[in-house]
């Protein structure tokens, strides 16, 4: 018999945040039965488990640590997504590692249908250390200094992570394959979506303007997106996935969104939901290539924040959690806005 625990990772507090709670709706509904988890332990290490702690901090996986009958920890991820589901982590993970960009080692990918429906399994070995924002780490309660330390070195890892050179645009998919071959593709691939967003900026009160104001920004990335040189971007970069031991960032985890494109994109995707209380330019300033924060720099960033913002208006509208819908309402309004004062500046 597996002793399970549940243990939230998402605050400090005892209370439930509203986000706690939406999480634990989604995580309530997949639950994978112990006798397929431990099959699969078993199977990768030849060892019992002793007891599972069920970590909910994400909306997608269903996240494990596993303490063994020996003691050994180790951390169980399971996708509802199939094959080639986390074999795009375990490619990037091998790809940063040889580098010098601490992360953790993958031992055990399998692929098992679980009531009619193929799942992916990930065993991973567990990092010694606390999550820098969630768990035992309070980040907003350490000094502005140190803070401030964290996140430059958290840049200069980027830095190394970003050095890794790449081919086309997008998601990566499996060893290495990105989506679409071209920037073009992709760009045409987001704009082929404007009914969707049309009818989406309907049933979240979005002015019809605001939709056509967004799809005119990201329409001109085409132009400026084919002089731009692809590279490994973690894609979900934030100090949730830093994992800290002495004072030291000693792994980042969860590789699970990587994709090729411009290095700005970290940046952007950091900024959109980091920068409001973590300021992207510490981030900047950990950074060895500072040539990539030429003029076009925040013109590039904004733009690809409009369509973060669409994507994750569109994404909380299907999860039904409003709150997130009214957030990233308020930042793509800004962010359009952002446009508007260069050109009456101009």
């Amino acid at each position: 018999m597996i002793i399970c625990y549940t243990t939230f990772m998402s605050s400090n507090t005892v209370k439930k945040t509203e986000y706690e709670k939406y999480l634990e709706s989604i995580q309530n509904n997949i639950v994978t039965p112990d006798d397929v988890i431990q099959s699969v332990v078993k199977e990768a290490i030849g060892t019992d488990i002793f007891k599972k702690y069920r970590i909910i901090a994400g909306e997608v996986n269903e996240v494990y640590r596993i303490v063994l009958v020996n003691n050994q920890e180790l951390i169980l991820r399971i996708s509802r997504t199939p094959y080639p589901n986390f074999q795009q982590e375990k490619w990037a993970i091998e790809q940063v590692k040889a580098i010098g960009v601490p992360a953790p080692t993958i031992l055990f990918i399998k692929y098992i249908t679980v009531n009619g429906k193929e799942c992916s399994f990930c065993l991973m070995e567990k990092i010694d250390g606390e999550v820098l924002e969630r768990g035992n780490i309070n980040f907003g309660l350490l000094s502005l200094s140190e803070r401030q330390k964290y996140i430059q070195k958290a840049g200069n890892i980027l830095s190394k992570i970003h050095s890794i050179k790449t081919k086309g645009f997008g998601y990566i998919i499996g060893d290495g394959k990105a989506q679409y071959e071209t920037s073009e593709a992709l760009i045409d691939q987001w704009l082929s979506e404007s009914n969707q967003f049309y009818n989406i900026a309907k049933s979240t009160d979005i002015p019809e303007k605001i939709i056509t104001s967004a799809i005119d920004l990201v329409s001109q990335l085409e132009g400026i997106y084919t002089q731009i040189s692809p590279c490994l971007n973690h894609s979900d970069y934030g100090n949730k996935h830093f994992i800290v031991k002495n004072k030291k960032i000693v792994a980042i985890i969860d590789w699970g969104s990587i994709r090729s494109d411009s290095a700005i994109y970290d940046f952007a995707s950091w900024d959109y939901w980091y920068g409001n209380y973590i300021p992207t330019k510490w981030l900047m300033e950990g950074y060895i290539d500072k040539k990539i924060f030429d003029s076009s720099f925040e013109d590039i960033l904004h733009r690809i924040r409009i369509m973060k913002g669409i994507e994750t208006i569109n994404w909380y509208t299907k999860q039904k959690y409003s709150k997130e819908v009214q957030n990233a309402k308020i930042k793509l309004i800004n962010d359009i806005e952002y446009f508007k004062k260069l050109t009456s500046i101009r």
